[in-house]
């Protein structure tokens, strides 16, 4: 039977904890290409300076998408970033606006539906 250890004092490798209350954030540019190992259990290391020119910390959700025979990670802000693009040339520049132009007109005809209703009883 195996035994769970705990990793509480335990770090976990990343440089930002060792960072400080002085860290300065900043996108420094990180080589385009490294080599890294997978470790046990299909765990792979991003190295520091990458990591830091995506802007990725310590507890960031990150997606993780097979796309041929390669590999993509982003950011989840990056992810949205990519939808809004792609969604946006679709959408009018304004589409808050309208929908809430349109909203308020609804609102508004259904305010005088239940008037007349309330007339008839």
């Amino acid at each position: 039977m195996s035994q769970k250890r705990s990793r509480r004092g335990k770090k976990s490798g990343f440089a930002e904890e060792d960072a400080g209350p002085y860290a300065v954030e900043s996108k420094p540019s990180a080589p385009a290409h490294a080599t890294v190992e997978l470790a046990a259990g299909g765990r792979l290391v991003i190295p520091a300076p990458m990591r830091a020119a995506l802007g990725m910390k310590v507890g960031d959700r990150l997606t993780v998408r097979l796309e041929g025979n390669e590999l993509r990670i982003h950011t989840y802000e990056e992810g949205l970033r990519q939808a809004h693009e792609l969604v946006g040339k679709y959408l009018p520049e304004n589409a808050v606006d309208e929908f809430l132009r349109w909203r308020r007109e609804e609102a508004t005809r259904e305010a005088k539906k239940r008037e007349r209703w309330s007339k008839d009883e």
